[in-house]
């Protein structure tokens, strides 16, 4: 498979793309009827761990581009492969910073691209998200306005600033569970 240009191009544009990393992605994706909503639920990226919890594949599932929605789903998920890529053979735990970059590419792209169907789809997304929610969720739906005000075209520093906003947070939290004993 190969990857739509219009999504090589925002990854270009947000100095995201490697040519090896994403030769890598297209062998490790599988296409996904996304207009089956029987389908839907296999979309998403998957990390393969060896035996030592360290990170040895990542599996990207991702819907065929039809349409802006579709396009945003692949931006959110390569976005996870790219967030991991580099930490291939070393120890790999998913912790509440995860979500955090894909939910930022995710709104750069809405934002760059202001359709109806972009800015109905966001809104039903961050609905989506509540107290209920995962935690990972949680965590990058309230500090994604925070790095789109800090955002400088560097994913690497992004993902530096969403480390230590994660640890804020979960120092944050264990204070108040401190409190509440």
């Amino acid at each position: 498979m190969t990857f739509h240009p219009k999504i090589i191009d925002f990854f270009k544009k947000h100095n995201m793309y490697e040519p090896e990393m994403f030769k890598y992605f297209e062998k490790q994706s599988t296409m996904i009827d996304y207009a089956d909503p029987e389908q839907r639920c296999f979309v998403g990226c998957f990390y393969i761990l060896d035996k030592s919890r360290k990170l040895k594949d990542i599996r990207l599932n991702l819907p065929y581009m039809s349409d802006d929605v579709t396009l945003l789903i692949n931006i959110h998920e390569i976005t996870h492969g790219y967030d991991t890529y580099h930490k291939m053979g070393k120890k790999f735990k998913k912790d509440i910073t995860i979500e955090a970059l894909p939910l930022l590419y995710e709104k750069i792209y809405i934002l760059e691209n202001p359709t109806e169907e972009l800015t109905k789809y966001s809104a039903y997304l961050d609905k989506l998200i509540t107290e209920k929610s995962e935690e990972e969720y949680r965590f990058g739906l309230k500090i994604r306005e925070e790095l789109l005000k800090q955002y400088n075209n560097n994913p690497k520093e992004m993902s530096k600033l969403i480390v230590k906003m994660g640890q804020k947070y979960r120092f944050n939290e264990w204070k108040n569970s401190l409190r509440h004993k």
